[in-house]
């Protein structure tokens, strides 16, 4: 995925610091102003699930059928997967309740937040001439450090609703921020050698792993309440997984021949990013407001049932990551594992 002439950027110095900057910063903005007037945190909350949240799932789901090709190899994930993963999730809220559903949410979603710096890293790495192994070690280790401080701190509840934390000794936190700082320290000795050198491919791969490390450090570290702090990374995913997934599939079906290829062409074309981001909210926003308005219809439906439906929807989107987002470094794609 790496630019023709301009070596270590994934598409263009633009579209690149818009990835890395630009969702940064609209990360650092409305998550301090959620945290500075609490008061904010509802209607902002409402922002990043319309305007972000919704339309990243809505992505995923245009990168899997829009041609004939994806939905053949796709059905599982899109028509089988879904009861499974609902009966899944209502039996976890009958065994635990909602308890257990915020518990398994909290950490699933931190591991599937990391696979995507994890992805985005490798496709860096490719972009400027190879895997960075170091980057990636500090892709894993700055979150990890991050969540087994949580877990020392054990705060009573996220989002509202008790959390389950295993029991983490402090001696377990200064070993992972030892481990952490030691491999940021490490990739930052090796990317100075090579700037000394001459080489300055790792330039945008080396900006996008110190936003990974600035934003975790933020939402794990510093913000002690725990849902501000999965605020900050929670638009920070959303808005950098849909500006990825554009660029990846553009890329893929740049010059694209044939009617079955030909939506997906006109869809994430280079040139009409507000199509495919229009689309994404159409469709996002048109399956949360159905899925919300079809829960309300049935009788007796409390809160408890509408987090079971939207939760499926969560984890069963993390399952579909996982499996559509592989890694190829030889073809440097950028699609290594995204998910």
């Amino acid at each position: 995925m790496a630019v023709a002439g301009r070596p270590g950027w994934l598409r263009s110095p633009r579209f690149d610091l818009s990835l890395i900057v630009g969702v940064l910063a609209l990360a650092l903005v409305m998550g301090g102003a959620a945290w500075a007037r609490p008061e904010l945190f509802g209607a902002l909350l409402l922002v990043d699930l319309w305007l972000l949240a919704y339309p990243h799932v809505a992505a995923t789901f245009l990168k899997i059928s829009l041609t004939r090709e994806d939905r053949r190899r796709w059905r599982f994930l899109m028509i089988g997967l879904p009861p499974l993963v609902l009966l899944g999730t209502g039996g976890l809220a009958w065994a635990g309740g909602a308890t257990a559903l915020f518990t398994a949410y909290y950490f699933w979603q931190s591991w599937h937040y990391t696979r995507q710096s994890y992805g985005i890293a490798r496709a860096y790495g490719w972009a400027s001439g190879g895997a960075d192994r170091w980057a990636e070690v500090v892709v894993y280790t700055f979150p990890l450090w991050g969540l087994l401080s949580r877990a020392h701190a054990a705060p009573a509840e996220f989002y509202g609703a008790a959390i389950v934390w295993p029991p983490v000794p402090g001696w377990a936190v200064w070993i992972a921020a030892t481990a952490a700082m030691g491999a940021l320290f490490g990739w930052g000795a090796r990317r100075l050698r090579a700037h000394a050198r001459g080489d300055h491919r790792g330039g945008p791969a080396g900006l996008f792993v110190l936003s990974h490390v600035l934003i975790t450090a933020v939402a794990y570290l510093w913000i002690e309440e725990i849902t501000y702090g999965w605020f900050f990374l929670n638009i920070w995913h959303n808005a950098q997984y849909s500006l990825f997934l554009w660029a990846n599939q553009a890329r893929r079906f740049a010059g694209a021949q044939g009617p079955e290829r030909r939506l997906a062409a006109r869809v994430f074309a280079a040139e009409r990013f507000g199509l495919y981001a229009g689309l994404c909210l159409i469709v996002g926003g048109g399956f949360y407001g159905a899925l919300g308005a079809g829960v309300a219809l049935i009788p007796a439906i409390g809160l408890p049932t509408l987090l079971i439906v939207h939760l499926s929807v969560n984890f069963h989107h993390y399952l579909i990551d996982a499996a559509i987002w592989r890694p190829r470094p030889a073809s440097a794609t950028g699609t290594a594992a995204l998910g």
